[in-house]
Parts: C-alpha cells; structure tokens; sequence
C-alpha cells in the first residue's frame, strides 16, 4: 500500500511537470500572437458590449465618430461589471450559446476599461490545464498506466493542434475541456458502474457542453448512445432507461435555460443555421469538409508528412501482426487471448470518434478547423493505445520500450518542424505590418466604403479606432464626397478601407471604389497599403 502511494506520488509529479511545461509551451506561443481572426474580436464584443452584440449595433454609420464607440464595445465599462443579463441578451441576437461569454465577461469585469489578449488567453490556460488533466485520467484508466496516459498529454499538448487550440480566442478550448470531461466520465461509469454521483456529473457536463458551443452535441450524442446500447446488450434495462431519463433532462434543462437555442437552430433567415441544415444534404460539401479536416489533421499532428505517417503504421502494423500470429502457433490448441473491457472501451470510443468526426464534416459551413478541436484530445488518447497495442504484438521487454520512445521521439521532430513552417495559428506576425501603417497614418482621417455590413468593420476593429476620425458609407454615397469631408484636414492624405468580400460582405470592387474616389476628391495618387482577408486599405495623396 505504502509503495504505492509513493509510485502514484512520484507519478503524479511527474504528470504535473509534464503539464507545466506544456502550459509554459502555450504562453510562448501565445506571446507571439499579434492579431485576431474575426471571430476572436466578436468574442470580446458580444461579451463586453452592453445590450449592443455587434459594431453595428452602434450609432457609426454616415456621421463621423471617433473610434470610442469600438473601445466601448470591446471593453466592460463602469456600470456595466458582471452584466450578465446584457450578456444574455447579445447572444440571443447572435448564433451561440452564452455560457463562454459570461465567463469571458466575467474576467474582463475584473479589468474595467481595458482589452488584452491575455484576458481570452488566461481563460483558455485554466480549461487547458483542465483538458491535459482530464487527457490524463482518461488515457489511464483506459490503458491502465501512467507512462501511455503522460504520452497521450504530451502528443496533445505540445501539437501545433492543441496549441492553437488554446490560442485561439473562442469557445472551443473550453468545449474541448467539457469533451474530454464527459469522456472521462463514461469510461469510469463503464468500468467501476453507473452511479448517481457519476451520472449526475454528466449530466452537469453535457448541460455545460451544449450551452458553450452546439458542436459539443455530436460527441455527447454518439458517446451516450453507444453507452445505451452497451447496457442494452447487457440487459440492464433500468439503468439504460435511468441514464438516458437523466440526459434528456439535462438538454431540456438547458433548453429551458436558454430558449433561444431553439430559434438559433432553426431560423431560415439567418445564413449559418440555414446552410448548417442544407449541408446534411449536400454531398459535395461533406466531401470537401472531410478532405479539409483530413488535411487539419495533418498540419496539425503530421507536419504535413501525413501519408508518410501512415505507410510507416501500416507497415509496423503488418509485421506486428505477423509477429503475433506466429508467436500464437506456438500456443496449446484452444488457448485463446482475451480482449479486455479496455480495448472494447477504446473500440467503442473509436467508433464515437469517427461518428462525431463524420457528423461535424455533414454540419459545417465553412470549413474551420476549430468544429474538430474539440475532437483532438481523444483522437490523441486512442493514437497513442493504438500503437502501444500494436507495437506490443511484435516487440517485448526494453526493445518494446525503445520503439514506443522512438515513436515518440519522432512525434516530437515533427512537432518541432510544424512550428518552423507557421502550423501553429492564429498568431497573425503580418499584423505587426499593418500595425505599423495604421501608426504611420493615425493621425489622418478614414473613410470606410461599406455597405452597411457588419463584419468586415468587425474584423477592422483594432485599427480603425486609432485614426483621427471615421466615416463608414456605402459606395453609393461616394458622389457626396465633398460635402463629407468639408472641414476635415486632409492635406496629409486620407485612408480609404473598401469592404471587397462577396461572400460575408458587400464584395465592392476596389479599383472601380478608388478609382470614383480619386476623381470626386481630386486626389493626385491612390497608394495600396495593405489587406485583411474582408477588406482592402489604400491611401489617397490629395492635391495641394
């Protein structure tokens, strides 16, 4: 008993070494972030703005503002700390549950006046540090040792996968967190019994789940009916009907909790829950959401050395295989080997994960890595059984240790040559250009040809409320020029952002925009200065 208490001691150092350092790999990464995708500055906006979800929301359009009405939307006022309500309320207006931006908001409520990335990136430490423990109890429990459970961390945590996952300013690290939890959670109840202390746990979890991100649906579906078919096939017809009673109390808790789900999931006039629909049935982009996720996973585990990777499996695989079949000739007739309640549970959630990995490539819209982060820790954890189970059939003793530290080893190389070539994401360094300019220039003013569109300001946020003033307007107001800018110094020149995305926004063709500018201010140059994927941002000399 007493050495055991000191193997687990030792062990669980060990384990927290090994999380600190993954933790210490995160904030260096993370400290190298310099911009934001779009959706990262909407998280900030519809937790912090008060009653107002989006720029738009906003008074901006046709008058000249200062740029305050962006830090107001960005950052929590005084007056306005633990407003939960008005964070409810913005989330109804948008397309995701609440729950991730109450918690944003609440660490931003600390910070009164005041927007930081590490605001989002502290967040997403403490549900890290959450995802590698809960990465760690599972891949323990499941393959029953501490050596293949501290692996299953390590290949997660130190991925240019589970790095951008915590780097990445949305809800999906804490969906990932919620994932691995329930996870967890099953494959205790399967191995030590259902319990009330254990099913109420999931049932907290799946609440918790699906009021942070819809997505965190197909996970929790598949594992719970493959978990009630289970206790089917073993005839244990009350605790099937006692769990399965309990879960769906827990979705029609938080449907109760939050009944704007309902509207969000089937409302025809909003573009993503009515292409999230018409994708079920739409073969072409479930073809292209596979391919696309096919090749996340390879920048993010493989460093793009996918097919590499799998020759190599498939060939170890074979001779691991061959090895074992002629060592078993050898055996006494009848003598059988038995598959152990761990390898029919890694079974079972290799069939959740696929299922869920097929069901988020038939939902999504766009094709976003982020949909499948959430999928990367078990991913990992069955990997990881994977080849310490194959490796086992053709290899014993030190030899076998060898193999699966090679393995290892050579996972570590790629990783190293994943982050050479920029695989880690959501660090925007051309930020730091467009930074530059936007501080070369500050002290001009800006026009914003924008159709009245809402995401391309969104996502222009952070610079445009450094210029000595903003004008947003359609291209059709353009003839109006003169009079917009009576009064206005633009001797120094004038910045001009064109909204030129079709898809998301109103798709203006920049050079015909510049062009008509041009000539209605009787500009004597037009310079590009730079773009940023909704929008492009040009310079206009005026004449003296």
């Amino acid at each position: 008993m007493e050495m055991n208490r000191k193997k687990h001691g030792k062990t669980g150092w060990v384990a927290a070494a090994v999380i600190g350092a993954q933790i210490l790999a995160l904030l260096f990464f993370a400290g190298q972030k310099k911009g934001y995708f779009i959706d990262e500055i909407y998280s900030w906006g519809l937790a912090n703005g008060y009653y107002k979800p989006f720029v738009a929301s906003y008074d901006v359009f046709d008058q000249w503002i200062s740029g305050e009405e962006f830090h107001d939307y960005m950052t929590v006022q005084e007056g306005q700390k633990f407003a939960y309500q008005s964070v409810y309320y913005n989330q109804t207006q948008d397309v995701h549950p609440p729950l991730y931006y109450m918690v944003l908001h609440t660490i931003c409520s600390f910070m009164p006046d005041f927007q930081s990335k590490w605001q989002g990136i502290l967040l997403n430490v403490l549900f890290c540090g959450g995802c590698l423990v809960m990465i760690f109890l599972t891949a323990r429990t499941l393959m029953e040792d501490d050596a293949g459970a501290m692996a299953a961390m390590a290949v997660w945590g130190f991925s240019p996968g589970g790095l951008s996952t915590a780097i990445y300013i949305r809800m999906y690290m804490m969906m990932t967190f919620f994932t691995m939890v329930t996870v967890y959670l099953h494959v205790k109840t399967v191995k030590e019994g259902q319990s009330l202390k254990r099913l109420f746990l999931i049932c907290a979890v799946t609440f918790s789940g699906l009021l942070t991100q819809y997505y965190f649906v197909f996970i929790a579906f598949f594992l719970s009916a493959v978990y009630v078919l289970w206790k089917l096939w073993k005839h244990r017809w009350k605790e099937a009907a006692v769990y399965s009673a309990a879960l769906l109390g827990s979705v029609g808790l938080m449907v109760a909790v939050y009944p704007a789900c309902i509207t969000q999931l089937t409302r025809t006039d909003e573009f993503v829950a009515n292409e999230t629909r018409n994708n079920f049935m739409n073969g072409a982009v479930i073809a292209r959401n596979l391919i696309s996720y096919i090749s996340d996973i390879n920048m993010d585990f493989f460093s793009g050395r996918i097919r590499e990777a799998a020759a190599a499996a498939a060939l170890t695989a074979v001779w691991c295989l061959w090895t074992r079949l002629a060592k078993g000739r050898g055996k006494p007739k009848g003598e059988t080997s038995q598959i152990s309640c761990c390898d029919r549970m890694a079974a079972a959630l290799m069939l959740v994960w696929t299922l869920s990995f097929l069901a988020v490539s038939m939902a999504a819209v766009v094709t976003g890595v982020r949909y499948i982060y959430n999928l990367y820790p078990l991913f990992c954890i069955l990997a990881v059984w994977a080849v310490r189970k194959v490796t086992g059939w053709g290899f014993e003793g030190r030899t076998l240790k060898f193999v699966q530290a090679g393995i290892l080893a050579l996972m570590g190389v790629l990783y190293l040559n994943g982050f050479s070539r920029g695989y880690v994401r959501y660090l925007y360094p051309e930020n730091e250009e467009r930074v530059r300019l936007v501080e070369e220039y500050k002290d001009l003013y800006c026009l914003y040809i924008d159709n009245y569109e809402n995401a391309p300001l969104t996502q222009d946020l952070m610079e445009l409320s450094k210029f000595q003033g903003l004008y947003v307007m359609p291209e059709a107001k353009i003839g109006q020029i003169q009079a917009i800018l009576k009064g206005k110094d633009t001797k120094g020149g004038l910045v001009v952002y064109v909204d030129t995305n079709e898809f998301w926004s109103s798709g203006y063709d920049s050079r015909e925009v510049m062009e008509r500018l041009k000539k209605e201010t009787g500009a004597e140059d037009c310079r590009f200065l730079y773009s940023n994927g909704l929008s492009e941002t040009y310079i206009l000399t005026m004449a003296p």
